[in-house]
C-alpha cells in the first residue's frame, strides 16, 4: 500500500544469556545461532552496554568466553572488582548462581518490582536464621535495584514505552526511535527509510511502523509526533499480534511531551547530518570521476587491504561502496594461505582473484 521502503543494514543488538550450566551473559548480534535467551532489541549498542555493566554489578555473572572460563585456574580481575562471582574456579555453588541467573532474567524481562518483592522476603528469613551477611548482600542488591528505579522512572512508573518523531526535508525523512523499557531507557536509534519519491509525512511514519513493528514487538505505549489516519487500526492489530493492549499516542503531556520534543530535535539533526554526508559523498565521487577521466560516476568501488603480523597470519579485506556510501553487508576478509610470508603482492593477487573467480567462471 505504501510506496515507502525501511531500509536497515544493522542487525538489532541484544542481551544474550546462554543456556549452559554455567551461564554468562553478553552482548549479541546477528543470528541467534547460540542456544540461550535473548532480551531485547536495544535501540543502540551503548544500550547494551549501559545494561551489561549494571547485569555484572548487580548479579556477578561471567561475561567470559568458555575457552577462557573452561581453563582458568584462580579468579580474573572481574571477581576482584565485585563484578563476577569466579564460577571458573569454584568460588560461587552452582545454587546460587542458578538463582542470580533467575534473578537476572526477572530483571532482564521487566519484572522488578516482583524481584524486589522476592528479595525483601529472603532477606527477612535470612535476618530470621541470624545469617546477617547474606541478609545484608540482599539488601545491597534491593538497594541497587530500586535506585536505578529512581533514576529511569517516567512520569514516576515504570513504563514499556516507544516515542517516535518523523523529521523529512523533500522525499529525504529520518525517523528517530527513543525506546524504554520497564522504565529504563534503552536509548534512540535513528533510521532514513526510502521514500521512493513520497513528501508526505503521514504516509512515511505509517509505512514505517507497520514495517517496524511487523518484525519487532509492540511496547504497551508508542507516542508519535503526529497523528495518524489508521491509528485505531494500528492499536488493534499491535493488541493481538501482542497479546496485551498497546496504547498509540500523540498528544501527551508532562515528560513524554519533553521526550517528544527531544526525538524531533534529534531527528532534525540525524536528517542534516545525513543529507550533509550524502552531499560528501557525492562530490568526492565526482571528484574521482574527474581524476580518472571516467564518463560517468562510479556506481560500485570494492577497496582491498592486506594486513599481517610480521609476515604472518595474513588477512585481505574488501570493503563496498555504492552510490549511496559504505554496504556494510558486502565487506569481506580472506585469510591468505600458500605464499612467502611478507608478499604482499601475492596476497593482494589471491584475494583479488578469489573475490572475482566466481563471476568470471
Amino acid at each position: 500500500r505504501y510506496n515507502v521502503l525501511l531500509r536497515d543494514d544493522k542487525s538489532y543488538p541484544y542481551v544474550l544469556m546462554t543456556g549452559e550450566a554455567w551461564p554468562r551473559i553478553a552482548m549479541h548480534r546477528g543470528p541467534r545461532a547460540v542456544a540461550g535467551r535473548y532480551f531485547g532489541p536495544y535501540a543502540s549498542v551503548g544500550a547494551v552496554r549501559d545494561t551489561l555493566n549494571l547485569m555484572h554489578k548487580l548479579f556477578r555473572l561471567r561475561s567470559c568466553e568458555d575457552s577462557v572460563f573452561r581453563n582458568r585456574s584462580r579468579p580474573c580481575l572481574q571477581h576482584l572488582i565485585g563484578r563476577c562471582s569466579a564460577p571458573c574456579v569454584g568460588l560461587v555453588p552452582a545454587r546460587d548462581y542458578s538463582e542470580s541467573v533467575r534473578r537476572a532474567g526477572l530483571f532482564l524481562e521487566g519484572r522488578s518490582d516482583e524481584l524486589t518483592d522476592e528479595l525483601g522476603r529472603d532477606m527477612e528469613a535470612s535476618s530470621a536464621r541470624l545469617d546477617f551477611e547474606d541478609a545484608a548482600r540482599l539488601r545491597d542488591l534491593i538497594a541497587g535495584i530500586r535506585s536505578l528505579q529512581a533514576r529511569q522512572y517516567v512520569d514516576g512508573r515504570a513504563a514499556d514505552l516507544d516515542v517516535l518523531a518523523l523529521a523529512m526535508s523533500g522525499a529525504a525523512a529520518c525517523v528517530l526511535l527513543l525506546a524504554f523499557r520497564d522504565g529504563r531507557n534503552l536509548g534512540t536509534r535513528a533510521f532514513f527509510p526510502q521514500t521512493r519519491g513520497s513528501d508526505n509525512p503521514e504516509e512515511v511514519l505509517t509505512a514505517f511502523i507497520s514495517q517496524y513493528y511487523g518484525e519487532q514487538t509492540p511496547p504497551r505505549e508508542i507516542v508519535l509526533d503526529r497523528d495518524l489516519p489508521d491509528r485505531e487500526l494500528f492499536e488493534q492489530a499491535f493488541s493481538a499480534a501482542g497479546e496485551r493492549r498497546v496504547q498509540i499516542k500523540s498528544s501527551v503531556r508532562g515528560e513524554r511531551a519533553g521526550y517528544v520534543d527531544l526525538a524531533r530535535r534529534n531527528a532534525e539533526m540525524a536528517l542534516a547530518t545525513e543529507m550533509t554526508s550524502h552531499a560528501a559523498q557525492l562530490a568526492r565521487a565526482e571528484a574521482l570521476r574527474d581524476l580518472l577521466k571516467m564518463p560517468a560516476l562510479p556506481q560500485r568501488i570494492e577497496c582491498f587491504d592486506i594486513s599481517h603480523t610480521m609476515g604472518e597470519a595474513t588477512v585481505a579485506s574488501c570493503v563496498v561502496f555504492d552510490s549511496q556510501g559504505p554496504v556494510r553487508g558486502q565487506y569481506r576478509r580472506y585469510n591468505i594461505a600458500g605464499i612467502v610470508e611478507g608478499d604482499d603482492y601475492a596476497a593482494m593477487n589471491q584475494a583479488i582473484a578469489r573475490r572475482f573467480r566466481r563471476a568470471v567462471e
